[in-house]
């Protein structure tokens, strides 16, 4: 006799119209990357505005931070500007689809879709970092190589207030996109008063401080994995 897969009660409290508007969202925040894959080469030469509002990414942040240093455009408010829509405000939605579908991603047995754009290995890994850290966890996941809408869906997952998520994620992104644009103008600088050669210095401390940032973070995840729960009940040593 088969049995219905368990469900939370508290997968309720998202409305019908918010779960809509935000698996639209979802669905649109994972195809639109995507689908500028091909679009890589030329944007990235001709259009970095466009590439960030299409993939909002650190890499690209950075080049457009080199190219308003070295050729006075695109701007840092432009860069911004690209950069919210799906890098910041996109993201919440990954939070409500988190909270609505607690049960079917807690379990795994959710639609292939769900699983696709939440991919159950990063949601583990997400899940268990904000149970040791909390929300403060968004801002360095920012800093780090770690899916925003991935950490956003676990912790919908949680127990984690919203409000608390949300602006902490809000600061982690804005921090990250200082960072980034940041380092983005130091290397067009340090291009043009040091050559390709201190450029490349530049970029390879980058990407350092990300790995850093990002392995701190997933042995955080891993720490102390699998001692015993000091709550749990124990033998009697007597």
């Amino acid at each position: 006799m088969s049995t219905l897969p368990r469900t939370d009660p508290r997968d309720a409290e998202v409305s019908l119209l918010w779960r809509r508007v935000s698996l639209a969202v979802v669905v649109l925040r994972f195809a639109i990357p995507l689908a500028a894959v091909p679009l890589i080469p030329f944007l990235i030469r001709n259009q970095i505005t466009l590439l960030v509002l299409l993939r909002p990414q650190k890499e690209f942040l950075l080049v457009g931070g080199g190219q308003t240093r070295f050729l006075g455009e695109p701007g840092v408010l432009a860069l911004l500007l690209a950069y919210l829509p799906l890098g910041v405000l996109a993201v919440t939605a990954f939070f409500v689809v988190g909270r609505a579908y607690r049960t079917p991603l807690r379990e795994e047995n959710g639609p292939a879709w769900l699983h696709r754009v939440v991919p159950p290995r990063q949601l583990e890994l997400a899940q268990r970092v904000l149970a040791k850290r909390g929300p403060v966890i968004a801002v360095l996941a920012r800093i780090a190589a770690m899916p925003p809408t991935v950490l956003a869906a676990a912790a919908g997952t949680s127990d984690v207030a919203p409000r608390a998520y949300l602006i902490a994620d809000a600061i982690g992104a804005l921090l990250g996109f200082g960072m980034a644009v940041g380092v983005g103008l130091a290397l067009g600088r340090a291009y043009e008063e040091g050559g390709v050669w201190l450029t490349v210095v530049g970029v390879v401390l980058f990407a350092a401080m990300i790995a850093l940032v990002t392995w701190w973070i997933r042995r955080e995840a891993d720490r102390d994995e699998g001692a015993p729960d000091p709550a749990a009940p124990t033998a009697d040593r007597g």
